[in-house]
């Protein structure tokens, strides 16, 4: 779900859905990146849990999240080979260096747009960062310290790893940079505040800015024709497939963004007419299940402000706020505790 809301990788692999046979031909066996088909000329492709998603026009694709430059590299020669178009557009939706790397790879042909925050947080200062990735030591930096508490207190679900701190110190300074966390991103040709419409090949997109949630520049992408909404990490990452849900895992105080203001981006979603969600995470879900998600956040919020009220501490809160009517969902006997304290911290901190 959000990314403070992320269901662990290793589960959105085993409970992704079976493929058909066309759709298993759209797997590359060698780099494990796929192209699954959605619906009309919209398409999703992915590498391990992280996806975009593309459009393909007969004036061009419209291509959403490049992700990286070797997955960009590898989504430019399938694209070449299957579709014979360029890709005209790029569209980031959001600047974290997870999703919005890549883009270089179609530098010749795309035009990059984003909100335009996504311009401050280019500035060469430190980002807002995903999860639970903060100046801990209070530094002035991002170093190994500041990654290692969260992976060390929650593997996998939390943090990034030495592994991630390894490749992204690229002068092994101990230190990673502004610079460094975005060497992959190229800077945005055009940039929106609140909506853009784009047309090409008569074919229509709409970029909208629901609010902060998992970051403050953040882009939901709208095909109102194919009824499919895209976003990444802000939304029902943490839904599995076949109704059943997950308890989402929750990483510092909800990326210091107030629970009311995650609620209102839900809900700005919610009012558009869509059938299919495709995020950036996790596997397509309907609207239904994408409101349920918003339903477990204004439920959270609303059980531990009446905690708050009584006087209640943290550790109390976390033996008496029990969400009963999310007991069946996956991860409730690790994760409640955890979404308590996220959403205490959160209404403590940022009203």
């Amino acid at each position: 779900m959000i990314q403070v809301f992320r269901l662990l990788i290793a589960t959105l692999l085993f409970l992704s859905p079976m493929l058909s046979a066309q759709e298993e031909a759209a797997l590359d066996t060698v780099s494990g990146n796929q192209i699954r088909h959605i619906t009309g000329d919209l398409y999703r492709a992915g590498t391990g849990a992280w996806h975009s998603i593309f459009l393909v026009t007969d004036a061009g694709i419209i291509l959403a999240d490049p992700l990286n430059t070797p997955y960009a590299t590898w989504l430019k020669e399938q694209l070449d080979e299957r579709f014979d178009v360029p890709v005209r557009y790029i569209i980031y939706s959001h600047s974290h260096f997870d999703h919005a790397g890549g883009a270089g790879v179609f530098a010749d042909t795309a035009t990059i747009i984003a909100h335009e925050r996504v311009a401050i947080n280019m500035d060469g200062r430190y980002p807002q960062m995903p999860g639970d990735m903060i100046d801990r030591n209070n530094n002035g930096l991002i170093d190994r310290e500041d990654i290692m508490i969260p992976t060390n207190a929650d593997p996998g679900i939390c943090g990034m790893g030495n592994n991630f701190f390894d490749r992204n110190d690229l002068n092994g300074d101990g230190v990673m940079t502004p610079a460094e966390l975005q060497v992959d991103i190229v800077l945005p040709d055009i940039f929106y505040s609140e909506r853009m419409t784009l047309t090409l090949g008569g074919k229509t997109v709409e970029l909208i800015h629901p609010g902060k949630n998992h970051g403050d520049d953040m882009t939901v992408v709208y095909f109102p024709q194919e009824r499919v909404v895209f976003a990444a990490d802000m939304i029902a990452d943490a839904l599995v497939r076949d109704n059943i849900h997950s308890l989402p895992s929750a990483c510092g105080p909800l990326d210091g963004t107030p629970i009311a203001e995650w609620i209102s981006s839900y809900q700005a979603v919610e009012e558009l007419d869509f059938d299919i969600f495709a995020g950036g995470h996790g596997d397509f879900f309907t609207k239904d299940e994408v409101a349920s998600s918003r339903q477990f956040l204004q439920d959270l919020q609303s059980a531990v402000s009446d905690g708050m009220a009584q006087g209640l501490s943290l550790d109390e809160m976390k033996q008496q706020v029990m969400l009963e009517q999310y007991v069946d969902w996956e991860y409730y006997e690790r994760l409640r505790g955890k979404n308590i304290e996220a959403a205490y911290l959160n209404l403590t901190q940022f009203r």
